[in-house]
């Protein structure tokens, strides 16, 4: 059978859709996300890619070198199917912790860039996998801009906080793809009008210290696994991956308060969130 017109992703009509996830993590960079990744990544029923992030849905339109390899489904669907020494090792584990085997009743993958991807991308993947379910994750738009700053421009690059110019701070959160990710209720919406009713689940970065416990239960009931406490690590409250714990300076900060006012509004009339 002949598979319809995709102008991004390359499909021929032979690929197992069996193995296509049922979920994505989708982020954006810095709410959590690898938080969420490490604590699901245990759970007997949830298979979760490895690596983590695979960049294929956010590489499709651009095609950035950094990250693009290929745009062919069957490429992307190797991912989801673990090797025998790896089924064993997750079963060992899952007896060692839960006494229980290792039953993945759900396939998912975790890439914080999917959160901005452009509609018509998220329409073929839709179209692929009618019934997907998506995880978006929020945090004031200040604090996530400051810590995916923090990332990029001073621990990645190995750099001290000094040695960043304010002008090359401010450039990092003007660019169109930070303004995008700070825009919550447009991703939102662009996600939730092609998924099914009920497909898009939201969570609140700040959640994960005032609740952990009770976010990754409300999440395994979202994706339909058993929601059990004894699934969730007594220590799910502290931070995974965290930047060093610097003040936003005042200069800095009230910059992005202009910058994201409009932003921090339609997620406050949106989600409810109370950031102050």
């Amino acid at each position: 059978m002949t598979p319809p017109p995709y102008r991004f992703v390359r499909v021929t009509g032979r690929e197992d859709l069996a193995r296509f996830p049922d979920f994505l993590i989708i982020g954006p960079q810095r709410t959590g996300t690898t938080w969420l990744h490490a604590h699901l990544r245990v759970h007997p029923q949830i298979f979760l890619s490895q690596p983590k992030e695979l960049f294929f849905w956010s590489s499709l339109e651009t095609r950035d070198p950094k990250r693009f390899e290929s745009d062919a489904l069957a490429y992307y669907l190797r991912y989801f199917r673990d090797p025998p020494w790896l089924w064993a090792a997750k079963t060992a584990r899952c007896l060692r912790r839960f006494g229980e085997r290792y039953r993945p009743l759900v396939r998912g993958e975790a890439t914080a860039s999917y959160a901005a991807i452009a509609p018509a991308v998220i329409d073929e993947l839709v179209a692929l996998r009618p019934d997907v379910k998506a995880l978006l994750m929020i945090r004031h738009p200040l604090e996530r801009a400051w810590s995916h700053a923090k990332k990029d421009l001073v621990r990645n690059a190995k750099r001290r906080f000094e040695d960043v110019a304010a002008e090359e701070f401010r450039a990092f959160f003007a660019d169109p793809y930070q303004r995008r990710c700070a825009r919550y209720a447009d991703l939102a919406e662009a996600w939730s009008t092609r998924l099914r009713p009920g497909h898009l689940f939201v969570g609140v970065f700040d959640e994960i210290a005032t609740r952990p416990a009770a976010m990754l239960l409300d999440v395994m009931r979202f994706l339909g696994v058993r929601a059990d406490a004894r699934y969730v690590d007594p220590n799910a409250g502290n931070p995974v991956n965290p930047t060093a714990a610097t003040r936003i300076p005042a200069a800095h900060r009230e910059y992005l308060e202009r910058l994201f006012a409009d932003d921090v509004r339609a997620a406050r009339a949106r989600f409810g969130v109370d950031w102050r």
